[in-house]
């Protein structure tokens, strides 16, 4: 299966600028990798060293799962009822609800916490498109996956087991997906200190960009 190369790339960019921007700026949640708000809540709630600097998003850490949960379940029936093999549909309301967080922060720091609750909805609903949707490729909102497939893929090729074919495992896809993510771990902490969460626009912009330059799966059968 062939992916949209461009496309998955710009997913990675958008996901760790954004997991890391609000976890910089609201001071210790995570809106995509949301399993590592329950690693920072357990130190927080038993104070080991280094957890007093999260305390302060305590509440956010735990009504992320739910709302997290929720906006995974309306993406899977939005997309149950209108499915497309690469989640297009889906995708467009990421990328709207990023900007709708972007524009929501620049009320004021009041107005940071429900930009972090509709990024966390727009991550959830990424992260629900992926699983809905395999043409999307791997997934883009976490890197462990990708680089563990980095690894396997190198090893693989300095030493192909039972005559392996050493190009049979892939790796430029994780390698690309992983640069692209760091990329945006970095650009996204950056922008905290520099403008905050408006800055999401960004990413969000470029999400629909790609969105609108390239052609759907449907309309790339249709072709063929």
């Amino acid at each position: 299966m062939t992916y949209d190369l461009p496309r998955s790339g710009i997913l990675a960019f958008m996901c760790g600028f954004i997991d890391t921007i609000v976890f910089v700026h609201m001071g210790g949640l995570f809106v995509a990798h949301v399993t590592g708000n329950f690693v920072l809540l357990g130190a927080t709630i038993v104070g080991a060293p280094g957890a007093g600097p999260h305390s302060d998003a305590t509440f956010l850490q735990i009504a992320t799962f739910p709302v997290f949960v929720l906006a995974a379940f309306i993406a899977t029936l939005v997309h149950d009822r209108w499915p497309s093999p690469d989640a297009r549909k889906l995708l467009w309301g990421v990328a709207l609800l990023v900007l709708a967080a972007a524009l929501w922060s620049g009320f004021g720091p009041a107005a940071d916490i429900g930009a972090s609750v509709l990024l966390v909805c727009a991550m959830a609903a990424l992260n629900a498109a992926q699983r809905l949707a395999p043409r999307l490729g791997p997934p883009t909102t976490v890197m462990t996956g990708n680089t563990t497939q980095a690894a396997v893929s190198l090893a693989r090729r300095v030493r192909p087991a039972d005559g392996r074919d050493r190009s049979s495992d892939p790796l430029r896809m994780p390698m690309i997906l992983v640069a692209a993510f760091l990329v945006g771990c970095v650009l996204g902490a950056l922008s905290a200190g520099w403008i905050g969460l408006d800055a999401v626009a960004l990413p969000g912009a470029m999400l629909i960009a790609i969105l609108a330059i390239r052609p759907s799966a449907e309309t790339k059968e249709g072709a063929a």
